[in-house]
């Protein structure tokens, strides 16, 4: 019986194919969203994607059984926020004040804590748990928090929500993935950080800002009055921020597998893996592009 370990892996073709399949697929659900402004299906997919990572990311410590309490408080804490979150936003058509993130963090460390006192302390290792919980929170809650945030971001004074926006940054942050990933595969040869991602390559990186500006480009031409406040100087200003901190967001969630001797957070689309897999360079990218909006808008 051939085992997992021993199955030929799948070729860069099929790869590069499913992957292109998923991504297709998803770009649909969003740009079916954005056309008929339901902005309730955006913000629901946001809190699946929430919660899903916030799983995902959880199970990367399973190894040890006794921060099982604390990975269910996380859990616990993530699905409250996106509960939350998407009720509000579904309700009153705009984002929850910044108390709501506030009170999660708050909840992981008052709530880490407070396990703490069930058992003999271990030294280290009780404290890695601690930060591995808030850290969670934070990674999985509060960063991409900000996708829901940028749903109903207002800058012209008219009540127009941020759904285009949030194109913007999905588009660049996914072309900046999709030109590492070709322009790695084809012309690949100096590995960039093989002790973190043996496949990332310094030509992939040029591929990544190269596909960035194009689709910054492309949507400054093509829809300039619905991204408000962005003009021509401040999305080509974006573009190579957005590209380098998804670099760093993928690389991050690479830290991450790799300290836990995973190779994929989850199986959930083809082609990709999991939803971390999917969503870690946004997770990066959307608190990013929130903040500059609004100093470019206040």
């Amino acid at each position: 019986m051939t085992s997992d370990t021993d199955a030929p892996k799948p070729s860069k073709r099929r790869v590069f194919l499913s992957r292109l399949f998923s991504t297709l697929l998803l770009w649909v659900i969003i740009m079916a969203a954005v056309h008929w402004k339901k902005d309730w299906i955006l913000i629901t997919l946001t809190g699946f994607f929430g919660v899903a990572g916030a799983v995902e990311y959880y199970r990367l410590l399973r190894s040890d059984e006794l921060a099982r309490s604390f990975n269910l408080l996380g859990l616990c804490i993530c699905m409250a926020y996106w509960g939350t979150m998407t009720w509000w936003a579904i309700q009153y058509k705009v984002a929850p004040p910044m108390w709501l993130e506030l009170a999660a963090l708050t909840a992981s460390v008052h709530g880490s804590f407070l396990l703490c006192y069930r058992h003999q302390l271990e030294g280290l290792v009780t404290l890695q748990r601690i930060f591995s919980n808030v850290f969670g929170v934070v990674y999985t809650v509060i960063f991409f928090g900000f996708m829901a945030r940028l749903m109903y971001f207002r800058a012209d004074g008219q009540g127009t929500t941020g759904l285009y926006l949030v194109v913007f940054l999905i588009m660049v942050t996914k072309f900046s993935d999709m030109g590492a990933y070709i322009v790695g595969v084809m012309f690949g040869k100096h590995k960039m950080i093989p002790h973190i991602s043996p496949a990332k390559s310094w030509e992939g990186l040029v591929g990544a800002f190269l596909f960035s500006f194009a689709a910054a480009a492309l949507l400054l031409w093509w829809i300039p009055e619905k991204l408000v406040p962005l003009n021509w100087l401040h999305g080509l200003l974006l573009a190579p921020i957005l590209c380098a901190t998804a670099v760093t967001g993928d690389l991050a969630e690479s830290v991450l597998k790799r300290c836990t001797a995973i190779k994929d957070s989850g199986h959930k689309f083809p082609g990709i893996g999991g939803i971390l897999d999917l969503t870690d360079s946004l997770l990066f990218t959307a608190p990013v592009f929130y903040f500059y909006l609004a100093a470019i808008a206040g």
